[in-house]
């Protein structure tokens, strides 16, 4: 299935928003060169006019896709490295800090090769942690034109390399392939063209981009929508691409710019004062993705981040922040009011990450840190996904996880760690039901309560990783019952009385009755045998009055359920009333 969304009456076809003679951006931090902007110059495109078919890769017949089922990897999952070019478009300080956790890679030319080594030894970077690949480069934009990657059907990591969508930059558009040969990284070309800052994955087959996708593919590739969703399927995973419109009528048309996923089911949106040209339909993207449902089966939570006027109607680019493992590093902009609101939007939206926030002087409002900087991912990485239990639970409650060691080594240990009212962990060993399939059951408690837990993963390969990804700085929690408690079955007040449901047991189909003195907020859910809700009937306000509800015996997603013995709880007017019923096919 794919979601390629379009809010305008059309698209703007453009390719890549290349605007001619656009001023060069800035100087290195070293003083060595101007470095590119963002957009192709004049210049450049000068430089291969008449000469488009001298261009490496230009025309290259594309290479067959992964081997199926291919799984495209989040920013957020396990890195090794970062990929950054010098001349740099970064401060020391954030270098310094990056060696601290990961290698850095560094594209150089061999002129600038000396330059870097003593540049980057006197402003204190750890030259032990510093890896060259001693290559020819055009620009500082390595998220742009940097490696993506995948893992095949055999587990195995492999680069997928799209064609950079700045042609006159040939140099650019090769580094993927020097890397992986470095590296021993398998890579995989096709010929779409492509931009990294315009991408963002959720490692569960969900990704998005804006139509820029589309319309360079379009007027470059002569391929139709259907066509790009497809080749992304096929060559990266993506089951689900959403495609949003554009925000703005210039601009580089990049998502980084505006929007992030933060985990698999929580997106930061730009938000900006009301009188900016994109307020409104940054407001309207915003909502949309809230409409959308996440690979967890909810919807996406969606933050939104201010990003207040740095000069000349230019928004803040806060959003264009890069995940390194457990730390979220972040541009800011020199107004301590509104860098420490952003960083506070981070931690809240992302609990448990390091959040660190780097003022620089080069930082764009079309482009900041994310767009300089590429995360390298972990080939032998130990790689938990896990769809949180966040939904309110009566009796034992069955925690699942797929975990993959992608070392091959094996694991040490799967653990859940819960708890119940707060107090000391207990730890549960998570059993593996087949496949990369774990789980665990976490019991019911004495009485009502809240459960917390994560789950905690270590391979024979060293590496330990969890969900949520930074516990147990972090945790999950809901509320939790005993079964068959009979918590609020008596009537209490009189303000909320529950009829029961009829038929029961049921065929199929059961209506249930309950009955309000006054208006009130309702919620009617449904659950299994273990305490897993599926289907919330009501969650809303309503009126005074006997109200009916039916159920037809299916789920939220519409799949109708087998049978067995389940339970509805009504909660109202302050009293919970629980009861079990019956369903039969």
């Amino acid at each position: 299935m794919t979601r390629s969304i379009f809010l305008l009456s059309a698209l703007v076809l453009a390719a890549g928003g290349l605007h001619s003679g656009a001023a060069l951006a800035e100087w290195d931090v070293d003083g060595i060169e101007q470095l590119l902007p963002q957009h192709e110059t004049a210049e450049e495109r000068l430089q291969w006019l008449g000469r488009e078919n001298q261009m490496p890769r230009r025309g290259k017949a594309a290479d067959p896709a992964p081997l199926a089922p291919v799984r495209n990897c989040a920013e957020w999952e396990p890195a090794t490295g970062v990929l950054i070019r010098y001349p740099l478009g970064l401060p020391y300080a954030l270098l310094r800090d990056f060696d601290d956790d990961v290698t850095l890679h560094v594209v150089v030319s061999s002129g600038n090769y000396d330059a870097a080594v003593t540049n980057l030894t006197n402003n204190g970077v750890d030259m032990g942690n510093v890896e060259f690949l001693v290559k020819n480069s055009d620009s500082i934009w390595t998220r742009d034109y940097g490696p993506w990657f995948v893992f095949d059907g055999d587990d195995v990591l492999t680069i997928v390399d799209h064609v950079y969508n700045r042609p006159s930059r040939p140099n650019d558009n090769l580094i993927p392939i020097y890397f992986g040969e470095q590296q021993g990284i398998p890579v995989v070309s096709h010929d779409m063209w492509h931009t990294g800052g315009n991408y963002m994955t959720d490692g569960a087959h969900i990704s998005s981009s804006t139509a820029l996708v589309y319309n360079e593919a379009a007027s470059e590739n002569g391929m139709s929508p259907a066509e790009v969703d497809q080749l992304m399927l096929d060559y990266y995973g993506v089951e689900d691409y959403i495609v949003l419109d554009y925000i703005e009528g210039g601009g580089i048309h990049h998502i980084d710019t505006w929007a992030k996923f933060l985990d698999e089911e929580t997106v930061l949106v730009k938000d900006v004062w009301s009188t900016h040209g994109t307020y409104n339909n940054l407001n309207q993207r915003a909502a949309l993705l809230a409409s959308l449902e996440a690979s967890t089966g909810r919807n996406y939570q969606v933050y939104r981040v201010y990003c207040y006027n740095i000069g000349g109607g230019a928004p803040a680019s806060y959003t264009n922040s890069l995940f390194l493992n457990n730390t979220i590093y972040v541009p800011t902009f020199g107004n301590a009011t509104y860098d420490n609101d952003a960083l506070a939007v981070y931690e809240e939206a992302a609990p448990g990450y390091s959040v660190q926030g780097y003022s620089y002087g080069g930082w764009l409002s079309d482009d900041a840190l994310h767009c300089r900087a590429m995360g390298i991912m972990d080939r032998d990485m130990l790689r938990v996904a896990h769809v949180p239990v966040l939904e309110d639970q009566i009796g034992g409650v069955t925690v699942s996880a797929e975990i993959v060691d992608h070392s091959g080594e094996g694991l040490v240990s799967a653990e859940v760690l819960y708890r119940h009212g707060g107090g000391g962990w207990n730890a549960l060993s998570m059993s593996n039901v087949g496949g990369d399939a774990y789980e665990t059951t976490i019991p019911e408690p004495g009485s009502a309560t809240t459960a917390e837990y994560y789950i905690h993963a270590v391979s024979l390969s060293g590496r330990e990783e969890g969900m949520p990804r930074t516990e147990p700085a972090a945790w999950y929690s809901f509320s939790h019952e005993p079964a068959g408690s009979g918590i609020g079955d008596v009537a209490g007040t009189g303000d909320a009385i529950l009829h029961g449901n009829f038929p029961n047991p049921a065929r199929h189909e059961t209506t249930f009755r309950f009955e309000l003195l006054h208006p009130d907020h309702v919620e009617l859910v449904v659950y299994d045998a273990q305490g897993r809700v599926v289907r919330r009937l009501i969650d809303e306000e309503r009126p005074a009055g006997v109200t009916a509800v039916d159920w037809d015996g299916r789920d939220g997603s519409g799949r109708r359920l087998g049978s067995g013995v389940y339970h509805y709880r009504l909660r109202a007017a302050g009293l919970q009333y629980s009861r079990p019923l019956v369903l039969m096919k």
